[in-house]
Parts: C-alpha cells; structure tokens; sequence
C-alpha cells in the first residue's frame, strides 16, 4: 500500500499536481482505503478521527467528480452550470473552514469554485457568491438550510454529498437539518459519511 500514489488511484492530473506541490503523493491508510471505492462511485460510511487525512479521502473523489469552468463538459452542464456539485457538511465552522482549506490546496491547478457557508458571519457575501457560481459548497448545516429555503442554495444537481463528523451532527441535533439537505439533492448522488465513533 505504501508505494502508491494518488496518480495510481486515477484520479485527475491537476489534482495529482496541485497535491504534489504541497508535498503531498503518498496517500495515507484511509486514503489508500477510501480512494477505489469513492472514485468508483459507491457510497461510503468511514470511520475516521480528525487528523487522519480522511478530508482528502473524500475531497480527491468528490473534486475528481466536478466539471470546473472551462474544462471540457462544462458548457454541456446548461441550467447545472454555477450550480453547487458537491455539498460537503461539517458539524461546526472550525472543520467546514479546514475542509474548505485542503479542498484549495487540491484544486489549485483548477478552476474550481469553493464556497463556505455557515453561520456567524453576514449572510450577504454568502448569497453574493452562490449567485456567481460555485462549484463546492462547505459548510455547516444551520446556515445551509437557510439558504436553502431562502432559495440561494440550489442543490438539485448535486453529484456528491460529504457528511463529515456525522456524530457530532447527530449530537448537536443537526439530523433534521442534515435530512433536509439531503432531501434537496438527487436521489442518484454519490454520498460518503465520516464518522469518529460508529454506532452499536
């Protein structure tokens, strides 16, 4: 396992790059454990602490996913274009900021739009953003449901969905919320789930 590298997992060029710069190549375990089954496209429930590298684990597959602007596809996307592509759900702003952190540092040799979206800051720039075009949405599921019913956050082409620290959600009573979002997005997309502790 140890002598892999991202490139053997197949996973895009550009991404495989912009981790190289960052002096990342060698995946770590629940990478190398993560990688051929999210980048073949089955859904995923993972038990993993923070501090394991499980944020790649799902941030290379769900980026690997997405059709960035000005790469080839995406003038096909039509009413999808601009639209979030993956929904990445973290129970607190701390990890939804980490997150939205190593999913730049991954895709800086791509056009992809990242948005971070939670609570305690102005609502403004958030629906300022969105109205751009984004193509990740990070972020905590309070605020998400907001703009969801605000009618700012369209997740009706949405292709991956993280749910991150699922535990904590659960223990701060954010299931209902994270059911909603999870309501609004294709019944077809890709869902992988992180948890630190697994139930039973």
């Amino acid at each position: 396992m140890s002598d892999q590298t991202f490139a053997d997992f197949g996973v895009n060029p550009l991404i495989v790059e912009a981790l190289a710069d960052a002096g990342i190549t060698t995946p770590f375990p629940i990478q190398a454990l993560t990688l051929p089954v999210a980048m073949a496209g089955h859904d995923i429930i993972g038990q993993a602490k923070t501090g394991t590298g499980k944020t790649l684990g799902f941030g290379v597959p769900a980026l690997h996913r997405i059709v960035a602007p000005g790469e080839p596809g995406y003038d096909e996307l039509g009413d999808a274009a601009g639209k979030p592509q993956a929904l990445i759900v973290a129970p607190t702003r701390e990890l939804a900021v980490q997150v939205a952190e190593d999913l730049k540092t991954a895709s800086a040799k791509r056009t992809v739009r990242i948005a971070q979206i939670y609570g305690g800051r102005a609502y403004e720039p958030q629906i300022e953003q969105l109205s751009k075009g984004v193509d990740v949405v990070v972020g905590t599921p309070g605020r998400m449901i907001d703009l969801l019913n605000q009618g700012h956050l369209d997740l009706r082409y949405v292709r991956t969905v993280v749910l991150d620290e699922a535990d904590e959600m659960l223990d701060l009573g954010f299931l209902p919320d994270v059911e909603r979002l999870l309501g609004a997005t294709p019944a077809s997309r890709h869902t992988m789930l992180f948890s630190a502790t697994m139930p039973g």
